[in-house]
């Protein structure tokens, strides 16, 4: 009980100076990412009144949707109360991680383990975004946490409820996250003493689930979010498909015009680069063949049996993009796991050598995210004060001056976040339209609503071939152009140029050309 208490207090003091730090370096510090935006903007209309799924397109469950609202509801709608849940997700996550690498082994390779997994998880800006993934993999962690506390310290009812209403939370999310549900149900029912446990977490669990599904119903959204929710079944994975540890790119193009030495070198920063795929597999084949020589007691092994098959379920709700981006959400139950593995396994000495070396590599990484934060300029936005890198703070000052807050802006194909900083009105229903995933139905839809209120200002790309197959590898048989949108595009819009020229990560400010606008030709849109 002390050896818990006490990490729990450390824990907690690891929550709040993460946390701080976080929000130093990342809670108003603009990037430009495809995925922040689907969950802002959509937040943003929600806290207004909107109803999910009926008022917009709502491209996930919505649990990470109502957090989001949540938090603008109570304190007001700018990017640092956007950056809020995944920060505080985040903070959370190295705090557990501690505190169940401590209980797991020692407080030595507590320390190791997390600041090595938050020197990793820090050094990429456009990673610490809005993000529902964060959400599930936070609140996933911490119903587990809850339930290895409950059991070492034969907790009853509340505990136990509390983890199923965190687990199923963490569902609501990411419906995919209901996999580590079920293997912490399958873990109490396969034990005669913990059996009795099933009720409240079940309890939990129900009470989330029905709490969620009466909001849908009293929003009008419940049917809308049932057909949503089979379209993503269908559609979603046509596009999304990489396989497990993958990299956008591919591994050959981090290589490139390398060679000596320098592949050497560059060999260790892309091991590192794919730890978060790396260590569930090594985990649970280092704490298998440590419960193989039986060197765990009977109370050790009993948490082991719920977290190693709870990884393997975190690693599976990434399929089917379970590329590194998307591993590197659920890292923190792998990092415990293998660090406390190897303080089992190693000396002191050779443990100590392993973590100096882990350690200054998570420190070089970290320094790209943050050292990088001090060559930011600050920006005055329609959501608070931002800080980005110098060219895009340039851009981005350019775009808030000719799009003022509800001014009518339509984006294409993504990117959606600039609806949200620019706090611009979208005629149509969809905040992206994501070639090979959206259908000819969807276009036919969004057309239709540009025609009938036509937008002063568009933000537009457009999507090349070899762009779309670099994100998207395995769509080479899905067309990466919305035909009939963009020669409608092209047909009553013009760039901006001279000095109000706006390039935006490749998207360019276009104005409405006077005069009328003529219905758009469907019959020229290639199906999808």
């Amino acid at each position: 009980m002390e050896r818990t208490i006490g990490a729990g207090r450390l824990s907690g003091g690891i929550f709040l100076a993460v946390f701080t730090l976080l929000f130093w370096f990342q809670g108003n510090r603009f990037v430009l990412t495809n995925d922040e935006g689907i969950l802002l903007e959509p937040a943003r209309q929600i806290a207004a009144g909107a109803r999910p799924y009926v008022d917009f397109f709502g491209y996930m469950s919505p649990g990470s949707y109502w957090i989001q609202a949540a938090f603008f509801k109570l304190f007001g709608v700018s990017l640092w109360v956007g950056r809020l849940p995944v920060l505080l997700g985040l903070s959370l996550q190295c705090a557990l991680l501690f505190w169940l690498t401590e209980v797991l082994s020692s407080r030595r390779a507590a320390w190791a383990a997390s600041v090595v997994f938050l020197g990793f998880q820090v050094s990429d800006p456009s990673l610490l975004t809005a993000q529902h993934r964060w959400d599930s993999a936070a609140l996933a962690l911490a119903g587990l946490c809850l339930a290895v506390a409950a059991a070492r310290e034969q907790w009853r009812g509340r505990a136990w409820a509390a983890s199923g209403a965190l687990l199923a939370a963490a569902a609501w999310c990411t419906p995919s996250m209901a996999l580590v549900g079920v293997v912490e149900v399958t873990w109490l029912v396969c034990s005669v003493e913990r059996r009795k446990s099933c009720l409240p977490v079940l309890a939990g669990a129900a009470a989330v689930t029905a709490l969620a599904a009466g909001g849908l119903a009293a929003a009008g959204s419940w049917n809308a979010f049932l057909e949503q929710m089979l379209w993503l079944r269908h559609n979603y994975a046509m596009v999304n498909v990489m396989p497990y540890g993958s990299v956008i790119g591919g591994y050959a193009a981090l290589f490139q015009g390398t060679s000596g030495a320098e592949m050497a070198l560059r060999g260790l920063l892309v091991f590192c680069l794919a730890l978060p795929a790396i260590l569930p597999p090594l985990g649970c084949a280092l704490w298998t063949w440590l419960l193989g020589r039986d060197v765990t007691t009977y109370g050790e092994k009993a948490p082991l049996f719920l977290l190693l098959p709870a990884t393997a379920a975190m690693a599976a709700s990434t399929f089917p993009r379970a590329d590194v981006t998307h591993l590197t959400f659920i890292a923190a139950l792998p990092y415990a796991l293998v660090a406390a593995a190897f303080s089992r396994l190693l000396s002191l000495r050779a443990g100590a050598i392993l973590a100096f070396t882990a350690i200054p590599f998570a420190i070089l990484f970290s320094l790209n995210g943050l050292a990088s934060w001090f060559s930011t300029r600050p920006i005055h936005t329609p959501v608070g004060r931002m800080r980005a890198e110098p060219k895009l703070a340039a851009e981005v000052a350019k775009l808030l001056t000719a799009v003022r807050p509800g001014a009518q802006l339509f984006i294409h194909p993504y990117m959606p976040v600039n609806y949200f900083i620019t706090q611009s009105e979208n005629p149509t229903r969809f905040s992206f339209l994501a070639p090979g995933m959206m259908t000819r139905a969807e276009e036919v839809q969004a057309l239709q609503q540009l025609h009938a209120r036509a937008p002063e200002w568009v933000l537009y790309m457009t999507l090349t071939r070899e762009e779309f197959l670099r994100v998207f590898p395995n769509a080479g048989g899905l067309d990466n152009r919305f035909t009939a949108i963009e020669q409608w595009l092209e047909k009553h819009y013009v760039a901006v140029e001279g000095a109000g020229a706006v390039n935006i990560g490749g998207y360019r400010l276009m104005r409405r050309i006077d005069g009328p606008v003529q219905a758009p030709v469907l019959a020229q849109s290639a199906g999808n």
